[in-house]
């Protein structure tokens, strides 16, 4: 019997964005046996030793990795002989996000360690402003086919990885300035008398910032700007300080089928989602090339 590869997916998640992805990876994936862990604040160090290839996936926030999962891969030990791949994602698909996965790529060559593969998704904002959901449902399509080539590259190793431009690593670097903004906004965050003190944000944030005292809602400072508490309180009843005319509210549906009778995106599109027309190009281009089909995803078999 012929021994299957180990997979570890190591991830951290803020509005369970990155653990669809995730979820969708390892549904996918019949011919490894794989693992998968989440990050958060109280998450204890793993080993990682014995896993053949190793992803690493997380939500950009302001175009680099969130600072409480690159605080936690700073404390891991890498085994050099694994292969590594990185899945991120974002609201948008601008080249500015290239180089978030940066302080990835530094932990991991400290280690001896090389990234092979790096994948962008694309993913509904929890922030500035809400997806309509036939958008929603067309980027998860799409996501679909880019797991589809995610799996063939890597597992064929076939890299895929391309240095970063200056400039992007340099936007990034000054971008680093927001791993502060969650401490100071959150000197700003209340909650409001339509609270049902179901203390759902007590339970769920991710760097236990959350409290209950007295009956009350109160915040402490290690807020990473995840934005789950506010995106999921099911009374819409925090105000998230500077931020607050941002927020969005009410989690997306992912679960709905993911047929579209007509397209969001086409190559007419304009404004903030214009971006999307080169990302469904790129993804419809290596489809095609690796299948021989454009308009249909389907599970991968190995």
């Amino acid at each position: 019997m012929v021994n299957k590869v180990k997979v570890m997916l190591l991830y951290y998640t803020g509005t369970y964005n990155t653990r669809y992805i995730t979820n969708r990876i390892k549904e996918k994936i019949d011919f490894a046996l794989i693992e998968s862990f989440e990050v958060d604040g109280k998450s204890q160090i793993i080993s990682l030793d014995g896993f053949d290839y190793i992803g690493i996936g997380y939500p950009i926030y302001a175009f680099n990795v969130p600072n409480i999962f690159i605080n936690y891969l700073k404390k891991l030990t890498f085994p050099s002989d694994s292969k590594y791949f990185i899945y991120k994602n974002s609201g948008e698909t601008y080249s500015l996000n290239d180089a978030s996965s940066n302080s990835i790529i530094k932990v991991l060559k400290k280690h001896n360690c090389l990234v092979q593969n790096e994948y962008h998704f694309m993913m509904p904002y929890n922030i500035h402003f809400r997806f309509p959901n036939d958008l929603v449902n067309e980027i998860l399509l799409m996501d679909e086919k880019l797991i589809d080539i995610l799996l063939y590259e890597v597992f064929k190793n076939i890299s895929n990885i391309s240095k970063y431009k200056l400039k992007h690593k340099f936007i990034s670097d000054i971008f680093k300035i927001q791993y502060i903004g969650g401490f100071v906004n959150s000197f700003f965050y209340r909650v409001n008398e339509k609270c049902s003190k179901c203390f759902l944000c007590v339970k769920n944030c991710p760097t236990e910032n959350i409290f209950e005292e007295s009956g009350k809602v109160k915040f402490k400072h290690k807020c990473v700007m995840c934005m789950r508490c506010s995106m999921y309180c099911p009374c819409n009843a925090i105000s998230i300080g500077f931020l607050n005319g941002w927020k969005v509210n009410g989690k997306y549906d992912f679960s709905k089928s993911m047929v579209n009778d007509h397209k969001v995106i086409t190559e007419n599109t304009k404004g903030f989602f214009k971006c999307y027309v080169k990302t469904y190009n790129y993804i419809n281009k290596r489809y095609l090339e690796l299948f021989g089909k454009s308009d249909i995803w389907f599970v991968l078999g190995f």
